[in-house]
């Protein structure tokens, strides 16, 4: 209970985060298209969707079909499913170690602010986390009943975890391992697993082959096997991969230094398969990620459970604690923290891309349908980031046009249709004397159209945005 209102608190704050904001303008194209299977955010751009195989992202759309297309209708998946993760990382641990690790395991997870932070987010990486600690729990049990029940329940959840992330869910490696071990390699529970990990991918391939034919796969192998994993994509400081455990440490702090005793003693405890296991995660997302250039937190967020349980298997060893008294006081915290963040003006939640979501009342309940704004090849990251933030924000079709052709396309310009010109340049400066076609502005942009929609507004400057903002976007 404490995890919800710790989760839940403040969640209708409009700000998202970039990935956030593409996940959510798709999800929502599911719901008004009602196409499960062609993906894209705009015409032309991630036009289909290839990045990531589709679970999270039908969850997303029931989540907004249920929530509507706000901030807490995005992060909603990701809150549910990190709470279910929890918990059943939970229970695994009480019933491999004990309640006192169990527990302390799940006090160290609400000290990482990150964990925490990426379980109210529409990032997919907290989706992903989740399935691999529901198969863990399911492969835990594999050992006391019922094992071939368990081990198709684990295989199950562990392909869910590939299908919100596809090849970068490494995590499901060293918990099939662990599964194998727990099922003392038996025949009849092994190929339960099988089934059931092969049988979501086998089915997802089969119904998105009906649908598109065979365009997923074929794209997305060679994009997130090669394309990604090339020269250019390594980090040419032959010690960049400290940014790693550097960043592990700064946002785990003593908890990361005392995995390291905690995976000794689990191995002396007779914990040695759990502390392989532990082992396993931490290596594995380490050589993936830890030599790649793009150093992003959300690629140490799933090594923070395990991190956390050697190390509440530590302290264990010197604190016990009292689970229900601590569980009470933890739980009247979460209360205090929630009415807080609800009621007070504490900011949980960052907003990126306030600068484009300041234009919101320019074109909320305006004629235009599409926004243009420039962008070239070398440009294309910057192009996405912009798109995403005016197919979410602003729920309107963004548009790429070339650089040098800004005058063309104003020229062209319907009651239809707008620009986003950014401040750079005296050429883009000079847009803002066209009073009449400025429908707002702020340091970062000029929103142009025509003077249809552009006159009526009498204070045009767009200050980016409001901290907190109550009801939907």
């Amino acid at each position: 209970m404490a995890f919800i209102l710790f989760v839940f608190g403040n969640s209708w704050e409009p700000g998202v985060g970039l990935d956030t904001a593409t996940y959510g303008a798709i999800a929502r194209g599911i719901v008004e298209s009602g196409s499960w299977f062609s993906l894209k955010l705009a015409p032309g751009i991630f036009d289909p969707f290839i990045e990531h195989p589709y679970l999270a992202l039908w969850l997303d759309a029931l989540a907004i079909k249920l929530l509507g297309p706000t901030a807490q209708g995005i992060h909603f998946t990701s809150s549910v499913l990190g709470i279910l993760g929890v918990v059943a990382f939970f229970a695994a641990i009480r019933r491999l170690v004990d309640e006192n690790t169990a527990f302390l395991t799940c006090f160290c997870l609400l000290l990482i602010n990150v964990f925490m932070n990426f379980m109210s987010s529409g990032w997919l990486d907290m989706p992903m986390l989740s399935f691999i600690l529901i198969g863990f729990y399911f492969a835990v049990r594999v050992s006391d009943s019922k094992p071939v029940l368990n081990s198709l329940l684990a295989g199950i959840f562990l392909s869910c975890a590939v299908l919100v992330k596809g090849v970068a869910a490494v995590g499901v490696f060293p918990v099939i391992l662990f599964l194998l071990v727990q099922n003392h390699y038996r025949i009849k529970p092994l190929l339960a697993a099988a089934l059931g990990f092969l049988a979501p991918l086998i089915l997802f391939t089969w119904a998105h082959y009906q649908s598109q034919g065979f365009i997923f796969w074929r794209l997305y192998l060679p994009r997130q096997l090669f394309a990604h994993n090339d020269l250019n994509q390594v980090a040419q400081d032959r010690f960049s991969f400290l940014w790693y455990p550097h960043d592990t440490l700064e946002h785990a702090h003593i908890i990361a230094l005392l995995f390291i005793p905690g995976v000794y003693f689990l191995w002396k405890k007779n914990y040695r398969w759990l502390a392989l296991t532990i082992l396993g995660e931490i290596l594995i997302h380490f050589f993936v990620y830890g030599f790649s250039s793009r150093q992003n937190r959300q690629y140490i967020v799933p090594i923070f459970p395990w991190l956390a349980v050697a190390a509440a298997f530590f302290i264990g060893l010197r604190w016990k604690v009292s689970v229900l008294k601590w569980s009470k006081g933890i739980f009247g915290l979460s209360v205090v923290y929630f009415f807080a963040v609800s009621f007070l003006p504490i900011t949980i939640h960052t907003m990126s891309g306030a600068e484009i979501y300041a234009f919101l009342p320019d074109v909320k309940d305006s004629k235009i349908q599409k926004i243009y704004f420039e962008a070239n090849a070398a440009d294309r990251a910057t192009g996405e980031m912009t798109s995403s933030y005016v197919a979410w924000y602003l729920h309107k079709v963004p548009v790429m046009y070339n650089v040098g052709e800004l005058d063309q396309v104003f020229a062209k310009l319907t009651n239809e249709e707008a620009i986003l010109v950014r401040r750079v340049g005296i050429e883009n400066e000079a847009y803002l004397s066209k009073t009449e076609n400025v429908c707002g502005w702020n340091n970062d942009w000029i929103l142009i159209s025509t003077t249809e929609n552009c006159t009526h507004f009498d204070n045009k400057k767009r200050t980016p945005s409001p901290k907190r903002v109550n009801g939907s976007i």
